[in-house]
């Protein structure tokens, strides 16, 4: 427990390996860094996850190269970096911005010396402190492992690291609690991970096999103040949003919705942090591969673009596009009624998908040029014929290619039994846009009301679907969920 700590945030720091309103004295960094041969070194600073360079400066006089500015850069972590892109420190600053940092290459952290900013003197001894307690903690490793792990030395030793353990947390919480307003007290306290406590009982003596995880999600953002704009320029904020939503959000629509109205009010606290949030999210699920999560993405951009909360940053040309795709998915969003197709088949004759009488209707999507359909095709025509009598399987394919005669020689060479049409001859809207058809094959299932049960899946996934639906249907477990 303890090394992991430790090894996190020394890997978190990186070592050697818009602006705030003007106050009466802007930037003035100087530094020297004793061994490095630079003749320039630049000065960056995180944005969720990316990098972005702020300054340069010229190796002056007696090894010393100097960031000056006439307003105070915004609070965050900056990163001193090399011309071989070489990271020699990254630094905490905030308001106190009159900064000399003298140190030496061979042992950045160890030798620093600071002169003019608490986040950074404090931020130095912090790492210096963890890396002495990593010592003692990896000799105690060593000591397990040559001893044996079940021999009394090895007990011993194990019981110095979890002394350890004990003194650093203790440590960790004093140290956020006596620097209270100071940015380093905020970095390192949204760091901390939650303590999880002894797992009670459940009523038939049985240990809460869920409690250890429930706890960690509810305390997760405790010492991590979401609000906090200073925040957003170190690596910490993103990192942990990321993981909550990547590892501990059931990944559903309404998951996802449900953290976004729990966290709002902490993240508007600060407006970069909004921002951001928001920005990470709508990015998030519009990216998902999750089947369905593109009603999370409508639900953003309803939330916060089409209701100009996100006025305040984002160009009208974004805005307007955001909108536009949720637009277009709002109509085929799972649960939705599928937009009604009429088209020509091979006999020329138009057909209605919405006429089809079957429990169960694909509709395929498809071109005689694609290579992943001409492995597809056969598949689907396979299993339609091994569940069609069992569940009542109907298929609407659509041919995407305007090629009548390559359609009906691929028709007939592969069997395909369906209701074979072809897209662009239709009375009804371009079906690209009515289905968000931007490559091939697509598949939508749909149930005997043509409510969109399931939606880009492949031919390999319908079998375990439709067996899956038809099952809960029949227990009545849907109605359940509709319920709840």
């Amino acid at each position: 427990m303890i090394r992991n700590l430790i090894l996190s945030f020394l890997m978190l720091v990186g070592l050697h390996s818009a602006v705030y309103s003007s106050g009466k004295d802007g930037l003035k960094l100087q530094l020297k860094i004793e061994g490095i041969s630079d003749t320039v070194l630049y000065l960056a600073h995180y944005y969720g996850d990316k990098q972005y360079v702020d300054d340069t400066a010229r190796l002056g006089r007696g090894g010393w190269y100097t960031f000056s500015a006439d307003t105070l850069l915004p609070g965050g972590m900056y990163i001193i970096a090399g011309q071989k892109k070489v990271r020699y420190l990254e630094l905490l600053l905030d308001k106190q911005q009159q900064v000399t940092i003298e140190t030496k290459f061979e042992n950045i952290a160890g030798s620093i010396k600071v002169k003019g900013s608490e986040d950074v003197s404090l931020f130095f001894s912090y790492i210096n402190y963890l890396s002495a307690r990593q010592k003692e903690v990896t000799a105690w490793q060593k000591c397990i492992e040559r001893n044996g792990k079940d021999s009394d030395s090895a007990l011993w030793c194990k019981k110095q690291i979890a002394g350890t353990d004990s003194v650093v947390r203790a440590y960790i919480s004093g140290f956020v609690a006596g620097n209270k307003g100071l940015l380093v007290a905020a970095f390192v306290g949204a760091q901390s991970e939650p303590r999880i406590p002894e797992a009670p009982k459940l009523a038939n003596g049985a240990v809460d096999s869920l409690f250890a995880f429930r706890y960690y999600k509810n305390h997760f953002f405790d010492s991590f103040d979401l609000g906090d704009d200073r925040l957003i320029r170190t690596p910490v904020y993103h990192q942990k949003l990321n993981l909550y939503f990547t590892k501990l959000v059931l990944q559903s629509p309404d998951s996802i919705e449900s953290e976004v109205e729990r966290l709002l009010p902490l993240v508007k606290k600060g407006r970069d942090t909004y921002r951001y949030f928001v920005w990470y999210l709508t990015n998030y699920v519009e990216r998902s591969e999750i089947m369905g999560m593109d009603a999370a993405f409508v639900y953003m951009v309803d939330q916060f673009y089409a209701s100009g909360e996100m006025d305040f940053w984002i160009n009208k040309q974004v805005r307007e596009n955001v909108i536009k795709k949720a637009n277009k998915l709002r109509p085929i969003l799972i649960g939705k009624t599928a937009p009604e197709l009429i088209m020509q088949d091979t006999s020329l004759r138009l057909q209605s998908m919405h006429s089809m009488k079957n429990r169960y209707t694909l509709l395929f999507f498809w071109d005689p040029e694609c290579g992943h359909c001409k492995k597809e095709v056969p598949k689907i025509r396979d299993m339609v014929a091994r569940m069609k009598e069992k569940y009542d399987i109907g298929v609407y394919a659509v041919c995407t290619d305007t090629n009548m005669r390559e359609m009906k020689k691929y028709v007939k060479k592969n069997d395909m039994n369906f209701v074979n049409v072809n897209g662009p001859r239709a009375l009804t809207p371009f079906f690209k846009d009515l289905y968000d058809i931007y490559s091939t094959p697509v598949i939508y299932l749909l149930d005997d009301k043509k409510t969109i049960l399931a939606k880009r899946l492949l031919s390999d996934q319908l079998e375990g679907f439709i067996e899956r639906h038809t099952k809960n249907e029949k227990h009545g477990l849907l109605e359940m969920d509709k319920e709840n």
